[in-house]
């Protein structure tokens, strides 16, 4: 039977919500309809394959778990990879051919009027996602541009605790240089209210020392405050620090703030750049460029997202076109950069220039990757063209004066007389990481060799789905040499950087884990069958899973995926960002279906065996968020066991010591709500937010709850 879809909520506005602001697609006004998906994940996965089950089958729009909407723009995300979420983008094609879908529906009788109505909210939902933005009259550079003044300071009080350096404090020259470029792209009409509630100095230095201490403490840092001098720099490259900033603050109208600052900074360094042409070459703009389009696919707008992406490109461009992909003869090692009869503080800075245009190169990389991963979206950026040296080693690029930086070169070079490694070299041999460890920042440099790790498991995935290969059974990828290569590489680089020195970060560690998921499960299918495309759909996604979920493909996949949520538990809170929520998500999406499904058909295959799999007591549980161990491996081959993960809690749940710390891999909703709870732990940190951890736990929460309402039905 069709199910009537729950009410058009992607076009039916909020009060009070303005026309660039997006409606929540998964929560609505009234909430998720737990019980509505619920009865429909009942039937999908307890239907049998026959034609007579598809009869008078209809597509009904239910939530898109993989794409995702978001509160309002008073709830920004707080990086560039949390536009995996918040934006619907086409998955990787399907990997099966015609001949194995399931047969249509046969059903020629007229649809409903209820019916009718679940189509044309499926077609709508489809237009008003935010992957198929629909300009109208109203978006528009000028609609934010109220949002440019704070009638109030009173939020400076929650920074105070921050020291704030003199160096980093913007005086009041540098301020009216920026209020002067914010009017330039602001309407007449609003030029008076900007003036009089434009930010002080005070607030301004604060939020801009938030940012440099978030900043400076990632992984892969690429800004050089150091030699950042306020007072000299372009407005435009100050402007973007400070949105930056405020696009992760903890206080709403500030991130609202921050987003109308990201517009009118986006205008101010398009026009510098169209004016003087040289400034495409120059460091600070592209910086700033980058900066405001990071914040851009932070946000919830799709016109903002879309024009990010667009410039994405533009930044991509500029950065080859000036041959920053390359490395320049004189870039090898600190000591030949500059002359020797340069003045020290000189060399300094030249040296400076060229190792953060290096490290620029390397973040867009980074961003393009994990936007790809997230999106499944084809990578813009080719990593075969990048032939740089690996970043510096942390003490020269944390050197905060010439003669620091000096003593740092002079070590690494007496480390050693070889020279730093360059990409193509450590992709060749990725041991020269450990091996030259005194010349390169070792953290930042597996961060590439991961983030290159997915842009080759995306050229997997494209060649899966233009062959006949497919993880159900006729043609395994394992019998693919490529797919073969990859997944050892991929093993290789965990177990090499798996202990001493040079372990891998968790937060690294966790973007290796995804990639190794993905060439084991179709995340494409799991969205078809929460219902993206409708029934007729989700019933074939459901076949094919149940075939995947009885291979060692699957539980290869779930291995992965356990070792996505382990990382994430040991994630410092400062490591973790909204992109890797969407790691986290996606995790526990593979977890759902499996349960899901592998219920369901024991169930129906052996009924009285379905109370064995509700784990009660004994039975051989393999926890699959802990180390590799022979007992995980024999489950992988032969299925010999029940996977399961911790009962993690987040601080709002309450103890109970009757309910078992483990949960089995048998109940898709205790599986979800203890990934919720895991990511919720996530976002505890007093000095920024990550409004998406609270938007994905919530989902995740009422995913749960429909999979409850599920098993209800039986």
């Amino acid at each position: 039977m069709g199910h009537q879809a729950p009410a058009n909520v992607l076009s039916t506005p909020m009060y009070g919500m303005s026309h660039n602001q997006t409606f929540d697609p998964f929560f609505g006004q009234s909430g998720f309809d737990d019980v509505l998906m619920g009865s429909f994940l009942h039937d999908i996965v307890n239907t049998n394959d026959s034609v007579s089950h598809l009869f008078g089958t209809n597509s009904s729009a239910f939530p898109d778990v993989l794409h995702f909407g978001s509160d309002d723009l008073a709830d920004l995300p707080s990086s560039a990879f949390d536009r995996a979420y918040l934006a619907s983008a086409p998955i990787q094609g399907s990997r099966l051919s015609e001949g194995r879908d399931l047969p249509m529906s046969l059903s020629t009788d007229p649809q409903t009027p209820a019916v009718r109505r679940a189509v044309h909210a499926g077609e709508q939902a489809f237009r008003e996602s935010m992957w198929l933005w629909d300009p109208s009259m109203e978006d528009n550079t000028i609609s934010e541009q109220a949002n440019l003044g704070l009638s109030t300071d009173h939020s400076v009080l929650q920074h105070r605790f921050r020291e704030l350096d003199p160096r980093f404090r913007l005086s009041q020259k540098s301020r009216d240089r920026l209020l002067s470029m914010v009017l330039r792209t602001c309407e007449s009409g609003v030029q008076r209210q900007v003036v009089s509630c434009f930010p002080s100095v005070e607030f301004l230095s604060f939020i801009l020392a938030d940012f440099r201490a978030r900043h400076i403490r990632q992984i892969s840092p690429w800004i050089h405050f150091d030699t950042i001098n306020l007072d000299n720099e372009c407005e435009e490259f100050l402007a973007a620090l400070i949105c930056a900033g405020a696009a992760e603050s903890r206080q709403p109208d500030i991130r609202r703030l921050g987003s109308a600052l990201q517009e009118a900074v986006r205008v101010a360094i398009l026009k510098r750049l169209e004016d003087d042409n040289r400034h495409l070459r120059d460091l600070r703009s592209t910086q700033a460029l980058v900066l405001i389009l990071i914040v851009g696919l932070n946000s919830a707008s799709r016109r903002k997202i879309e024009i990010a992406e667009t410039l994405t490109l533009s930044a991509v461009t500029t950065l080859r076109r000036g041959e920053r992909f390359r490395n320049r003869s004189d870039t090898r090692s600190g000591i030949d950069t500059v002359q020797q009869s340069e003045p020290l503080d000189a060399r300094w800075m030249k040296w400076i220039q060229e190792e953060s245009f290096k490290r620029l190169v390397y973040h867009v990389l980074f961003q393009d990757a994990q936007v790809s991963s997230a999106l499944f979206r084809q990578p813009i950026v080719s990593y075969t063209e990048i032939n740089l040296v690996l970043p510096c080693s942390q003490d020269m690029w944390n050197a905060n004066n010439a003669e620091t930086w000096w003593q740092a070169t002079l070590r690494s070079q007496s480390a050693s007389d070889l020279p730093p490694p360059t990409l193509p070299q450590a992709l060749h041999d990725p041991a020269l990481i450990s091996l030259r460890r005194d010349k390169i920042d070792v953290q930042m440099s597996l961060r590439v060799l991961v983030s290159i790790f997915w842009l080759r498991v995306w050229q997997s995935i494209q060649l899966r789905a233009a062959s006949s290969l497919d993880m159900y059974g006729a043609s395994p990828p394992s019998s693919d040499q490529f797919f073969q290569q990859l997944v050892s590489h991929g093993q290789s680089l965990s177990l090499r950087f798996s202990e001493g020195s040079d372990e891998m970060h968790a937060s690294i560690r966790m973007i290796l884990e995804l990639g190794l998921m993905h060439l084991h499960v179709s995340l494409e299918d799991i969205q078809l069958l929460a219902g993206k495309e409708g029934e007729d759909q989700a019933r074939k996604a459901a076949a094919r899973l149940r075939s995947w979920i009885s291979l060692p493909e699957s539980r290869k996949a779930l291995f992965h995926a356990g070792q996505v949520a382990k990382e994430a538990a040991r994630c410092p809170l400062d490591f973790f960002r909204g992109y890797h929520a969407v790691v986290v998500y996606h995790a526990s999406l593979t977890m759902w279906a499996y349960a899901l499904l592998s219920n369901s058909q024991s169930e129906r295959q052996s009924p009285q065996l379905g109370t064995v799999l509700e784990y009660n007591g004994p039975t051989t549980l393999v926890q699959l968020d802990e180390n590799e161990t022979p007992e995980i491996k024999r489950f992988i081959l032969l299925g010999s066991a029940t996977a399961a993960i911790k009962r993690y809690k987040d601080k709002n749940d309450i103890c109970d010591v009757d309910v078992s710390q483990i949960v089995p891999l048998t109940n898709a909703s205790d599986v979800m709500m203890s990934m919720a709870a895991l990511l919720a732990t996530r976002d505890e940190s007093e000095h920024y937010c990550i409004p998406l951890v609270d938007y994905l736990t919530r989902l995740m929460r009422s995913l749960a709850k429909a999979s409850a309402a599920m098993k209800l039905l039986r």
